[in-house]
């Protein structure tokens, strides 16, 4: 076999991507499994040999949420992380809960909803910069809420917030229901289509609509108090659990151990 047929055959193996890593399980006496997603392949596990030996060389650029630059080579189950560099490795969210917390429900959630190699370059670029948002101190509600919206209308999982899913009348300004299972708004006349629609204030419509017609800049320039965010948290939640079919853990886990943090030493 000449050298020039293997050289060949190893070109065809190798490709570069760029990646996220949102989620790793470890694998054997050393190595781990990790969940990337990428721009072109969109979503797919690799494996990264040696990765959890502590000379690794790939290690530090494979933690959580580390935006990286591959080298993978092709395999019969799992393509394999032969090189890793790092592009941004979102240090500041390992010292902030909070940011730690809603970077876990985003990649969580990216997870859940989308299927293997499946290519979303939007979708990525979506992750990317609200990850960035989250480690520049960006007030972590409304990124991750502007994500949520911006991801199901990427994904075509929109909930309809303007026109009354039922009777397809305009939605007023009064309290209305959000129903999950039929995909957006419910007017007043309409509630008894849906009784597992949840009741929205009207100040919990239009922060949604902000973020939906004007963007993540317009929402943050808001005041909202924590009873509404407690709402819209809500609300979106039940939507989005709806959708992925399944509980979202990721800020279940965030909010116990913000909960259970020990108070101040007040001597």
């Amino acid at each position: 076999m000449s050298e020039n047929y293997l050289s060949t055959t190893l070109q065809e193996r190798l490709y570069r991507t760029e990646a996220i890593v949102l989620g790793r399980t470890d694998y054997g006496e050393a190595d781990r499994i990790l969940t990337l997603y990428t721009p072109k392949f969109g979503k797919f596990r690799v494996i990264a040999k040696g990765v959890r030996r502590p000379n690794s060389r790939l290690g530090p650029h494979l933690e959580y949420f580390s935006r990286c630059q591959l080298l993978l080579a092709r395999g019969r189950e799992l393509d394999v992380v032969t090189s890793a560099e790092t592009v941004d490795g979102h240090i500041a969210l390992r010292s902030n809960l909070d940011a730690l917390g809603h970077a876990s429900h985003m990649a969580e959630l990216l997870n859940r909803l989308t299927e293997d190699r499946q290519e979303q370059e939007a979708a990525f670029d979506l992750l990317a910069q609200s990850m960035k948002l989250l480690c520049e101190g960006l007030d972590p509600f409304v990124v991750t809420r502007h994500y949520e919206l911006a991801l199901t209308k990427l994904l075509g999982y929109r909930p309809e917030l303007y026109t009354c899913v039922g009777c397809q009348r305009p939605i007023e300004a009064e309290p209305n229901a959000l129903s999950p299972r039929l995909g957006g708004l419910l007017c007043r006349n309409c509630l008894g289509l849906d009784a597992g629609a949840r009741m929205l204030s009207v100040n919990a419509q239009k922060f949604l609509r902000v973020l939906d017609r004007n963007g993540l800049a317009q929402a943050l320039r808001l005041q909202v108090n924590e009873v509404l965010k407690r709402e819209v948290e809500f609300a979106l939640g039940s939507y989005l659990r709806h959708i992925a079919e399944r509980d979202l853990t990721s800020l279940q886990i965030w909010r116990q151990l913000r909960d259970f943090q020990p108070a101040p030493n007040s001597d």
